[in-house]
């Protein structure tokens, strides 16, 4: 009898973090299976890119010879990534009293530079993993989506991966990059949420978010050219437009709000929009930029986010991105 594993890699999970490896594996030849519980495209969040993300992103495409890898990492690659994608120029920062206008004094405007790479971008996760997800089928790797993992069983000589629909689908190493739901973190008892950081948010996409003018504040890009945030005690709110380009095809703009829980304690007994507009109402700027505004997705609100593991990798497992720990979208 042939116990030979079927694949080298299985990885839970097919977000931006699981297909990009799934991808640079098959490449290089590896027998790759990638799980995947819904299907694309879906909405996911970690929208907006930084510097170091970037430079990650095209040195993965170097080395490994993975092009697609680099493609979300400047506005340079725009004709290739897609025009649902925004640009980003900067990091805006807005620091509120409640009560109170907006004071141009506590304005920040850190740009992001040109050269040589060009400006970030605002990803639109439901484009940029499903493009993933397809580059790593491309290169060889098999997707198995609408298909939700049950159990992982680890052994000394391979890995079992047990469906929902009670198969077996057995390979010589696994890669849980399932998020915080990680079935590894569980099996292990893995989880710590002794962090120093603490918040709980809600989150969506909307429509007509007014961007803010350069006059306002004399600043060398318009705050709807980055990613802008607003901040107040306890907490913060993030505006990433997709549609702040003239090349855009996407109308939509991702808002969440981020609030210590201690200092404003959950309210169950609202909808998180009736929440998010209640709240804001005590930003009189904050509340005129949602004036005309409106979700076109259903609002997700989740309780405290920060979590850390205590173990990553162990014999035959690893756990990757949100499987591992998540701080804070900023």
């Amino acid at each position: 009898m042939d116990t030979t594993p079927q694949y080298d890699v299985a990885i839970i999970g097919s977000g931006i973090a699981g297909s990009a490896l799934g991808a640079i594996l098959a490449r290089h030849g590896q027998r790759v299976v990638i799980f995947e519980a819904k299907s694309h495209p879906r909405f996911a969040i970690g929208e907006s890119l930084i510097l170091e993300t970037s430079e990650i992103m095209r040195a993965l495409a170097q080395f490994f010879d993975v092009p697609e890898l680099a493609y979300f990492s400047t506005e340079n690659f725009l004709s290739f990534a897609g025009t649902t994608h925004g640009i980003k120029r900067h990091f805006g920062f807005f620091h509120h009293q409640a009560g109170q206008p907006h004071d141009p004094q506590h304005t920040l405007q850190a740009i992001i530079p040109k050269e040589p790479h060009g400006h970030e971008l605002h990803l639109y996760r439901q484009d940029t993993d499903y493009f993933m997800m397809t580059t790593a089928v491309s290169y060889g790797a098999t997707v198995r989506q609408h298909t939700a993992v049950q159990d992982i069983q680890l052994s000394e000589n391979q890995v079992t991966i047990i469906t929902e629909r009670e198969e077996a689908v057995t390979a010589r190493y696994v890669v849980d990059a399932g998020g915080f739901r990680s079935l590894l973190a569980q099996k292990f008892d893995l989880r710590d949420f002794d962090l120093q950081t603490h918040s709980r948010g809600m989150f969506t996409h909307m429509v007509n978010v007014s961007g803010r003018s350069p006059q306002d504040n004399a600043l060398p890009f318009r705050m709807a050219e980055g990613t802008l945030h607003h901040l107040f005690a306890g907490g913060w709110l993030w505006v990433i437009p997709f549609n702040n380009h003239a090349e855009s095809t996407n109308p939509l703009c991702s808002v969440g709000l981020l609030l210590d829980p201690r200092r404003h304690p959950p309210r169950n007994d609202l909808t998180p929009e009736a929440e998010f507009f209640g709240f804001i109402a005590d930003y009189p700027d904050i509340a005129a930029q949602f004036a005309d505004a409106h979700a076109v997705r259903d609002w997700v609100r989740a309780g405290r986010l920060q979590y850390t593991s205590k173990q990553v990798v162990g014999d035959r497992w690893a756990l990757l991105g949100h499987a591992a720990g998540f701080i804070d979208p900023l």
